[in-house]
């Protein structure tokens, strides 16, 4: 397989397809649909991408350039994030609800899933402040920003050392998530821990990160590349994600859970991305109206949760006049934040390196 860093439209197609999860599932349908697994699979897409990017720029450039690496990452997340934050004081002080120094600096500095485990408890505060709480998973992908660029530079010519090192930090948070469930006992406290702090939920992007690295740079790449398109494992991967949606004791779902989905995502991934054209797996998750979903999935992530706290002061929570306003004010935040907030830094991403 060519290693490069061209844009991946089945990529922007599964997405597209996660956000609708986690929106549906938010608006009243969770019951049906699994909302955390979209967030799961948007992990798992950044680890891939990411890895697979910088790869590539090893292999062109002999070396990473890290000032332009977190550069491009600031341009590509901090405009829709500050438009975020401004919209949400705003509305704050409209409703003269006190804003937290601390929360707003937990948002604007990706600490927002330590604060909100170990700092506020959102359901006994005012339903406003809990918008800032849906940072939790961007708190997760900048950490993992902060560490794995350092540690593919300093490994990318020990495949071995590596693949060990990928392998024990996969295993530390399942590690975290079972001593959390064994010492917390209490569901619905040990949930909170597992599904949320960098430690315990980490491995969902590396396990992204681990494909890319085996597909395009381990030793037996093209033999790894074959058993993972084979029907077979990709029936066992499809039985296997099946089985972490039916299962629900709850133990299992804050511990394995996260570990078999990552591992099940791999052969599902290959067979999207590197589908031929005029098949199904191509022809679904490059639709174009997938796709541009998918490239309103960030402003969508955060806007989707701005509206919902808001709707719920002059709405029923779940009526159809609630969803109806969560729907309209997402589309509209979400639609001018990317026009207008986020496509304008697109040109400065290029000038680093982006390939937008």
């Amino acid at each position: 397989m060519l290693l490069d860093n061209k844009n991946i439209k089945q990529l922007d197609g599964i997405r597209g397809i996660s956000i609708l999860i986690v929106y549906l599932s938010h608006i009243g349908l969770g019951h049906l649909i699994p909302g955390g697994f979209g967030v799961t699979v948007f992990f798992f897409i950044s680890g891939f991408l990411i890895a697979k990017l910088l790869l590539h720029e090893i292999q062109t450039t002999h070396t990473i350039n890290f000032v332009n690496f977190y550069i491009r990452r600031a341009f590509r997340l901090y405009p829709a994030l500050l438009f975020f934050s401004l919209a949400t004081v705003i509305v704050l002080l409209i409703h003269r609800v006190p804003i937290i120094t601390a929360q707003l600096g937990a948002a604007l500095f990706y600490f927002e899933n330590y604060f909100y485990v170990y700092f506020i408890n959102y359901q006994q505060e005012h339903p406003l402040w809990s918008t800032f709480k849906i940072l939790w998973s961007l708190s997760i992908e900048e950490h993992y920003y902060l560490f794995y660029p350092i540690m593919l530079f300093w490994t990318y010519k020990y495949r071995a050392v590596h693949i060990l090192l990928c392998t024990v930090l996969l295993i530390i948070p399942l590690v975290f998530r079972f001593y959390y469930v064994i010492q917390l006992k209490d569901p619905a406290l040990y949930e909170k821990y597992n599904y949320s702090l960098t430690h315990t939920r980490i491995d969902s992007i590396l396990y992204g990160s681990l494909l890319a690295y085996l597909l395009y740079k381990s030793k037996y790449k093209a033999r790894i590349y074959s058993v993972l398109r084979t029907n077979l494992i990709l029936i066992i991967s499809l039985f296997g994600l099946l089985f972490t949606f039916l299962w629900r004791d709850e133990a299992f779902r804050e511990t394995l859970r996260y570990t078999i989905q990552g591992i099940c995502l791999a052969p599902v991934l290959v067979h999207i991305v590197y589908a031929t054209q005029h098949t199904i797996h191509h022809s679904l998750f490059a639709n174009p109206i997938l796709v541009y979903i998918g490239k309103l999935s960030y402003s969508i992530y955060l806007f989707h949760w701005f509206a919902i706290p808001l709707s719920t002061l002059h709405f029923a929570k779940y009526g159809l006049q609630w969803q109806l306003s969560v729907t309209v004010i997402t589309v509209v935040f979400s639609l001018f934040s990317f026009y207008k907030v986020e496509m304008p830094f697109v040109k400065l991403r290029k000038k680093f390196g982006s390939n937008v």
